[in-house]
């Protein structure tokens, strides 16, 4: 692996800048998050479950998006530029439409959302009146998705990186603004941040839009070429990218319900995972950027009938994320307590907080093995349906139960519920390593077409 100049120089060229842009998405919550933060407890609870909603829809767009992508980076392993531009096409269609579902549900019954996980009537109160400003930037959200994902399947992952960086940049000077009432303008709170977050991923969906059709960009077409695909065309795409589209969202829906579960703790309790969740998403975008450069070179290479070569870089990828896992589990258990300090919160949630990032870090390395599983090694040889079952099985037959019997039953105290919440990981792992040594994974699926 280590004298393989080109899996490095391609993955520095995708993993690297894929990983950047996970840490500004997360950054971008986390941003709002901390400067909540500074308010109370409660304000970080009714974001925290506010965004859920953003949660389950970015994950649906994460899962169609995952689903044409796969398409996207084997037709370009042989530069077969229509078929990338009808795929992207299809996903486009299907981001939108989730798009505009999302939308609804936030602007016109957010109280409905919040009713589900939290009885809290502050956190309710404060949570509608975030989401009812933040839904209104779902639909640039599912476009900006769309394009980034299809544009990272071509090579080129700089581009989402540098609207990225922009949109992070508005994101967090705004926030600071109209949080606290900077500059002249009135101290807005949770409404000031979600506006912030609304301004910020509309600029993001203009970059990236503007880019590429001011440009020699692969993905670059006449609006029509996009729409020009046959239905055999679009129902083989659906094929191999419904599973992925399922387990998303169904994964999604599946940590809604632990959410449902940790609110019903108290929103003492719920603080300490929002904050340690945020943190941990942070440190997980490792594995987001080496499990993205794996769907795009194993895809890249099936695509050229290069299998054994494909099966080769899944193992490099593997190790890779072993040994980051283990640098970043032990760098996050030697700083959650310094972490912890940054949020205005009482002892005891900063206490539980810092309890709750260490039980993160001892699962971090089998986590971000699953990860790279499911959206890179799998999903790049598309073998999605094998992924759908094999995760949402571990997060219903396990994790699910696991988190309502120690809630509701158990009552143990909130670090021990997500420890046996994360035993999934473990269920997980073991389908997964099985699965990818098989090497029935790896298949080109876009043989003619």
């Amino acid at each position: 692996m280590l004298q393989d100049k080109h899996f490095f120089k391609v993955l520095t060229a995708i993993g690297i800048p894929v990983a950047i842009q996970h840490v500004i998405t997360s950054s971008l919550n986390l941003v709002d998050v901390v400067m909540i933060g500074q308010i109370n407890a409660v304000s970080i609870t009714a974001v925290g479950l506010a965004n859920q909603l953003f949660f389950v829809f970015s994950l649906l767009l994460f899962g169609i998006n995952s689903g044409g992508a796969i398409f996207v980076a084997q037709f370009w392993g042989r530069r077969d530029l229509e078929n990338i531009h009808k795929s992207l096409g299809v996903a486009l269609l299907l981001s939108v439409a989730g798009g505009l579902i999302f939308t609804v549900i936030s602007v016109l019954f957010p109280e409905w959302f919040m009713r589900l996980l939290s009885n809290d009537e502050e956190a309710i109160r404060l949570g509608v009146e975030y989401l009812r400003i933040v839904g209104l930037s779902y639909l640039a959200t599912a476009v900006s998705i769309t394009l980034s994902s299809a544009s990272r399947s071509v090579g080129d992952a700089r581009l989402p990186m540098r609207a990225g960086i922009l949109s992070l940049g508005v994101n967090t000077g705004l926030n600071a603004v109209l949080i606290f009432g900077l500059l002249g303008f009135p101290a807005m709170g949770v409404r000031g941040a979600a506006l912030a977050t609304l301004l910020a991923r509309s600029m993001e969906c203009l970059i990236l839009t503007g880019t590429i059709f001011t440009s020699l960009h692969p993905l670059r077409a006449k609006w029509r070429q996009y729409f020009r695909f046959s239905r055999v065309f679009a129902r083989r795409i659906l094929q191999k990218s419904f599973p992925v589209m399922a387990n998303e969202f169904l994964w999604a829906i599946g940590m809604t319900l632990y959410v449902a579960a940790y609110a019903r703790m108290g929103t003492q309790a719920y603080a300490a995972v929002q904050i340690s969740q945020t943190v941990e998403k942070l440190f997980f975008v490792a594995a987001m950027g080496i499990g993205h450069a794996a769907a795009v070179m194993i895809g890249n290479l099936l695509g050229e009938n290069r299998r054994e070569e494909a099966i080769r870089y899944s193992r490099y990828f593997n190790l890779l994320t072993i040994f980051f896992g283990i640098v970043l589990a032990v760098f996050l258990l030697v700083t959650a307590p310094a972490i912890a300090r940054f949020f205005n919160v009482d002892d005891q949630v900063r206490a539980d907080a810092v309890k709750v990032m260490a039980v993160f870090a001892f699962f971090l390395t089998i986590k971000m093995c699953n990860a790279l599983q499911v959206i890179g090694t799998l999903r790049g040889g598309g073998d999605t349906t094998y992924s759908l079952m094999m995760e949402i099985s571990s997060v219903y037959l396990v994790g699910v139960p696991m988190a309502f019997l120690a809630t509701t039953y158990w009552q143990l105290p909130i670090y021990v519920v997500v420890a046996l919440v994360h035993l999934e990981e473990v269920t997980k792992a073991i389908v997964g390593f099985r699965r990818l040594f098989s090497n029935k994974w790896a298949s080109n699926i876009i043989e003619g077409m």
